[in-house]
């Protein structure tokens, strides 16, 4: 077969008496002389092609035919709409394809790929961006066709706080610290209202505060396909005491 790709004259080949006439179905663009065919100007599809030599000096005509395909090149793109992904995910998620079926997907080490569906698995992969291919074999003289995408697999934050020292004293003048152990880039809030704190380090400020107990939050935003993350600790500023005598 020839693929509709070829844009050059496809020459027949002929072997007995010449002079005689080519002729086709409509959809086969052929060189009523030659015999030579255009694919790319062709119509996908099977035709048969009849090469006929007129009656003459007494003989009656003569016709012979053989059968010639053009295939329809493949064509096809894919995508993955929800990327990225956040490997907490432990569904497959789906690949997007349009054009032709019957390809194969493939990509780097890391990433959970159905072979034969497309389908990635975040759970099961490395967090990182990949590049998946979806390959339709070479068939129907038509050349293999590659196509590619990229995906995102996101890791899921984690992290915890604390503040080691509470009990703080309201005499404190100092900024107090918050121990924070995972992933860095949150910000801090605190309630009830009372608690002088810094949203971006997560330091409090005893002196400043009210005398109480507070419940500081630690919230990193959702991102890269992965829901908001909330840590808390508990932190008690204490009423400095008083006496006289």
């Amino acid at each position: 077969p020839f693929c509709k790709t070829l844009s050059g004259s496809q020459i027949v080949t002929r072997t007995g008496a010449s002079g005689g006439t080519y002729s086709s179905t409509t959809g086969l663009w052929i060189n009523a002389s030659t015999g030579a065919i255009k694919p790319s100007s062709s119509s996908a599809g099977t035709y048969t092609v009849t090469y006929t030599i007129a009656a003459s000096a007494g003989c009656s005509a003569v016709s012979t035919t053989t059968i010639v395909t053009i295939t329809a090149a493949p064509s096809a793109s894919i995508s993955y709409a929800g990327s990225p992904f956040c490997n907490t995910l432990t569904s497959a998620q789906s690949v997007s394809q349009t054009g032709t079926t019957g390809g194969t997907y493939s990509s780097a080490t890391g990433l959970s790929i159905d072979a034969s569906t497309g389908a990635i698995t975040p759970s099961t992969s490395t967090a990182g961006t990949y590049t998946v291919s979806y390959t339709i074999a070479a068939s129907g003289g038509c050349a293999a066709l590659i196509k590619t995408t990229t995906v995102t697999i996101s890791a899921a934050p984690s992290a915890s706080i604390s503040y080691a020292a509470s009990p703080f004293c309201k005499t404190i003048t100092s900024a107090q610290s918050v121990t924070r152990v995972g992933a860095s880039g949150g910000t801090y809030s605190s309630s009830p209202a009372g608690l002088v704190i810094s949203s971006s380090t997560g330091a409090i400020y005893p002196s400043y505060s009210t005398a109480g107990t507070y419940t500081v939050t630690y919230t990193i935003a959702a991102s890269g396909g992965c829901a908001a993350v909330v840590a808390s600790a508990t932190v008690t500023i204490t009423a400095a005491p008083s006496a006289s005598i």
